[in-house]
């Protein structure tokens, strides 16, 4: 088959090509791909084509192979993809469990701290406060606040680290 010749074919299966992408998956990007493909393959199997049977039968049944492979080819990923983002989702419910036992375990060891340290600590991780803010409310000053919640930072790990606790 001439290079002409499979070109004025190729103009007219193309819109047929198009069709069979389009009513199996719904998407033009997909039937585009599709009928490219079926045009690459018959021109490299052209030489082979029996002019006696006909090129468009086989161009057909060629599209909806290639179809049928590309479904399969998404249903592999789209179970894959499934499978792992079921395995790296951790169990909500144990997840949940082990932070709610964290934050009593730190409450708990926030309740050992000296009062002093405790609204220290709660000023600058639950109000969120910098040291300039907490030394402005309590007028100590920055440096010493600074040095203060350091400390109670570090008897909070030494707490919970003798508990087997959070850290």
């Amino acid at each position: 088959m001439t290079h002409e010749a499979f070109e004025h074919i190729a103009q007219k299966l193309r819109p047929r090509l198009l069709g069979i992408g389009r009513r199996f998956f719904h998407e033009e990007e997909t039937a585009e791909d599709i009928a490219q493909e079926t045009l690459m393959r018959l021109w490299l199997v052209r030489e082979q084509i029996d002019p006696q049977m006909g090129i468009e039968p086989l161009a057909q049944r060629m599209a909806k192979n290639l179809c049928v492979s590309e479904w399969r080819k998404r249903q592999v990923r789209h179970t894959a993809q499934q499978h792992a983002a079921t395995l790296s989702q951790p169990d909500t419910t144990t997840q949940q469990l082990e932070a709610e036992e964290a934050i009593a375990r730190l409450r708990e060891a926030i309740s050992l701290l000296s009062p002093a340290e405790q609204r220290l600590f709660r000023m600058r991780h639950e109000a969120e406060m910098d040291t300039a803010q907490i030394a402005a409310v309590t007028g100590i000053d920055s440096r010493s606040v600074s040095a203060m919640l350091s400390t109670a930072k570090r008897k909070l790990k030494d707490i919970l680290n003798k508990k087997g606790g959070l850290l």
